[in-house]
Parts: C-alpha cells; sequence; structure tokens
C-alpha cells in the first residue's frame, strides 16, 4: 500500500492531504484556507490509475531532502510524507524552492483538488 500526506502552510492557513493508495485512492483533506473545503471522498478506478502514474513520474524517492532558499524563513512552505512498498520519503521545502517534478505532485493532487495550483510558487 502506498499512503502520501502532503503539509502546506501559508498566511491564508493550512491545507492537509491524507491519500491512502490501493486498487483506488482514497483521501481527506483538512484546511481552513479559504476557498477550500474540508472533505474526504475516493477517486474512481481511470482517476486512480493517473494519480499514481503522476506519483511515479514525480520521482518523490529522489525528494528525500529539505529544499530551502535562505536563512529566512518563508511564510509558504509544505511538507510530504510518502510511504511505498515500506519504505518512507520525508522532504519539505518553502516555496520559492521547489524540488525537480513537483509539478507532476501538483498534477496528481489537482484530480483530487481543482484548485492544486495554489500550491505551487507564484511568481511576478
Amino acid at each position: 500500500m502506498r499512503r502520501l500526506e502532503y503539509h502546506f502552510s501559508c498566511l491564508d492557513g493550512a491545507y492537509f492531504l491524507l491519500c491512502e493508495i490501493n486498487d483506488r485512492v482514497s483521501y481527506s483533506i483538512e484546511t481552513d484556507i479559504a476557498g477550500f473545503e474540508s472533505r474526504s471522498g475516493e477517486l474512481d478506478e481511470e482517476a486512480s490509475k493517473k494519480f499514481v502514474k503522476l506519483l511515479d513520474e514525480a520521482e518523490i524517492e529522489k525528494w528525500e531532502r529539505s529544499y530551502k532558499g535562505s536563512d529566512i524563513e518563508d511564510a509558504v512552505s509544505w511538507k510530504l510524507k510518502y510511504t511505498n512498498e515500506d519504505k518512507e520519503y520525508v522532504s519539505e521545502a518553502e516555496e520559492t524552492c521547489e524540488p525537480y517534478n513537483y509539478e507532476k505532485l501538483i498534477e496528481a493532487v489537482k484530480l483530487i483538488e481543482d484548485k492544486a495550483d495554489y500550491f505551487k510558487a507564484q511568481v511576478d
């Protein structure tokens, strides 16, 4: 079984996504960010396969470290814990420092959360 825990925090609040990945992806969301809602559900078979494919393409196993841009703490940060085949991978970052293929994770999350682009670095 695979498991994904994604924590996102910013000045607007916090967002926590927990996914249990078996034949289908079941998820629960807890958030206090305006415009997002706490809820739970399950992806259908096709969306579940796409979710797993995107996680594989993200290569989260290679992210296992802390991505920090400076000694000044950023107001926007995320932490990820990913369990795959009884191995656990943990990474965290500030908004300005995203690991390679982070956008694949966001594409996967979009299957659950339409507004997941909110979790990408906002560049002016």
